[in-house]
């Protein structure tokens, strides 16, 4: 029996564990989401996968909502680090975070985003 561990190579087992523990980590990580609470489509969630993400009416657009309220690119999402900031694209009925108009903005956990009857609000991924 004591001849069975003869052969354990403890810094390699560490390392497997290490890795397995990070890879079940980016199985559980959340991207960050907007959840859609009124307006066209509503209820409705919106996974920020990627880095930069355009919402508008435009059919082009990554994010698209079927409101005469948005402009054809109303506002950009973009991730920095690990951050999501909010831009207004110049859009004509502007972008209101938490009741006030922004042009760009760093988005927190529980942010709400409103752009004429839709509103959004900001979940932050894990």
């Amino acid at each position: 029996m004591a001849g069975d561990f003869d052969d354990f190579d403890d810094k390699e087992a560490t390392g497997v564990l290490e890795l397995s523990v990070e890879i079940l980590a980016q199985l559980r990580a959340k991207p960050s989401s907007l959840e859609m609470l009124s307006g066209p489509g509503a209820p409705r969630v919106v996974s920020l996968e990627k880095d930069k993400l355009v919402f508008g009416r435009s059919s082009q657009v990554d994010v698209h909502i079927d409101s005469l309220d948005l402009s054809r690119r109303h506002f950009m999402l973009s991730k920095s680090e690990n951050e999501w900031q909010c831009e207004d694209l110049d859009s004509r009925n502007g972008v209101f975070l938490n009741g006030l108009r922004i042009h760009s903005a760093v988005l927190r956990d529980g942010d709400h985003l409103q752009l004429g009857r839709v509103v959004f609000v900001f979940r932050k991924g894990r």
